[in-house]
């Protein structure tokens, strides 16, 4: 296995010198205020422990994934940025589905709480931000739910506060693999079984997130973190719900989801992935908790949501996004340099080397189809090969210089039903009901081409700088100078 569980990879990171321990700081202000802070800077990972009020050994990790080489580490790629992208992209076509092994017991069912022994306040659960309505065990959690038609199980990420002792708020979007399973169950009169676990290995938490894998449809995360873990993954039979279990998860908390029509409760606000409390409090779904179980001296597993937005846990490599760099290379479109996110939640700069014309409208056809769930609020750029997309000076450059507003901008009308972008009007919000889920709203797309024209691009005046091989020459001839 690449990793055997979380306690691994932390172990990793001290031999490494990339681990900060942090004792005596409080769960009320100084773990998020700390995190936040650390996360700003790119700094180390961070493992609190000693926090007042919980026995020595309860722990709180933070920071693990919010830079490119945590991230390829975790992964088992090089620690480089395009080495790993590079080495990220030769993974991504080879993997195949391994399903996980059941096994009779592991370190997960060292400690197990059941009916009224429950008590979820046994851990240190951070307030992670200022202005948060609670604590939120489930900023990094692989939230497992089995589809009571197929079969299928998936693993998602899914926001998680605690109400009680034994109940959780859970918020999850409409359409979500989680919500579609949840109201399956809810439609037959039952509750939804679901375990949430909050301290696991790298790969099913970075799985779990979608963010540097989407799994197809009807592939588990589970059988993907097989594969990558290059064996079977261990899991443990849950006593309550029959789901699976990582079996060296660090906490899992195992319990039923109500329908809307049987419980709602006040959850949030939260500072939320894309800078804002843009949900609110509002009534959210429940789980009522049948049993916890957790390791000795247990590690919650913490990733807030912070600013700037593009720190988040298991980033795309660095910003590149390399799933829709995939997507148009198999619909054929040639000359894609890069795809990258330049701003979070959802701005991307396309590079490409144009060779006929038509060939951006080509970029947005594939890219923007429209009309998606999920396809609101984009805002794409389109730049010529010559501009650093990392670079937001050399993009804003490059809209500055190359795009003409009468035929450079185009909207694309889209619906979406994020219930956390700040965008969407207050009457526009929606909670969560058995008939129509949330309500989609419109959000449309924008794109803007600021790439050269090609009619003309033989004829568009010289970028006005000094050649590379000048420019190599006076950075070593006055490094000094230039460091």
């Amino acid at each position: 296995m690449l990793w055997n569980d979380l306690r691994e990879f932390l172990a990793r990171l001290d031999e490494l010198g990339d681990l900060r321990q942090v004792e005596e700081a409080s769960w009320e202000e100084d773990i998020g205020g700390i995190t936040e802070l650390m996360v700003e800077r790119q700094g180390h990972a961070l493992l609190f422990d000693d926090i007042p009020g919980y026995p020595h050994g309860y722990r709180v990790a933070t920071n693990l994934f919010t830079t490119v080489r945590r991230t390829a580490l975790a992964l088992g790629l090089p620690f480089d940025t395009e080495d790993a992208t590079a080495a990220w992209r030769e993974v991504l076509p080879r993997i195949t589905p391994v399903p996980p092994m059941e096994v009779i017991t592991g370190p997960i069912l060292e400690n197990v709480q059941r009916g009224d022994a429950v008590n979820l306040f046994k851990f240190p659960t951070p307030k992670w931000h200022e202005s948060d309505g609670g604590r939120y065990i489930g900023t990094g959690v692989c939230v497992i739910q089995r589809d009571p038609d197929t079969g299928f199980v998936n693993v998602g990420a899914y926001r998680v506060a605690i109400q009680a002792k034994d109940r959780l708020g859970i918020f999850i979007e409409h359409g979500k693999h989680g919500d579609a399973i949840r109201r399956k169950y809810w439609e037959r009169g039952e509750r939804c079984p679901i375990v949430i676990s909050a301290g696991q290995e790298p790969i099913l938490t970075a799985l779990a997130a979608s963010n540097v894998y989407h799994c197809p449809e009807g592939v588990s995360e589970l059988d993907v973190a097989g594969f990558l873990q290059g064996g079977p993954y261990p899991v443990v039979r849950g006593e309550a719900t029959g789901l699976p279990i990582p079996a060296t998860a660090e906490i899992a908390i195992e319990g039923f989801m109500p329908s809307p029509n049987e419980a709602l409760e006040l959850e949030g606000p939260f500072g939320e992935w894309t800078g804002y409390y843009a949900h609110g409090r509002r009534p959210e779904t429940i789980v009522e908790v049948a049993a916890v179980y957790h390791r000795d001296d247990p590690i919650i597993f913490g990733a807030p949501p912070v600013r700037p937005v593009g720190c988040r846990y298991f980033t795309h490599l660095g910003g590149e996004d390399i799933a829709s760099k995939i997507k148009l290379e198999k619909a054929g479109i040639p000359g894609v340099q890069r795809v990258f996110n330049l701003a979070y939640p959802s701005l991307r700069v396309v590079a490409i080397k144009q060779q006929y014309a038509g060939h951006v409208d080509d970029v947005v056809r594939v890219l923007e189809p429209g009309g998606d769930q999920y396809n609101g609020h984009h805002v794409w750029v389109l730049v010529d090969d010559d501009i650093d997309v990392t670079s937001e000076r050399e993009v804003l450059w490059a809209l500055a210089s190359r795009c003409a507003p009468e035929h450079g901008v185009e909207v694309i009308p889209g619906t979406a039903v994020w219930q956390l972008d700040p965008r969407i009007p207050a009457a526009d919000r929606s909670n969560p009901d058995m008939e129509h889920g949330r309500h989609r709203y419109t959000a449309h797309n924008l794109v803007l081409n600021a790439c050269r024209p090609f009619e003309w691009i033989d004829d568009f005046p010289q970028v006005a700088v000094n050649g590379p091989e000048l420019r190599a020459r006076m950075l070593q001839r006055w490094s000094d100078v230039l460091e």
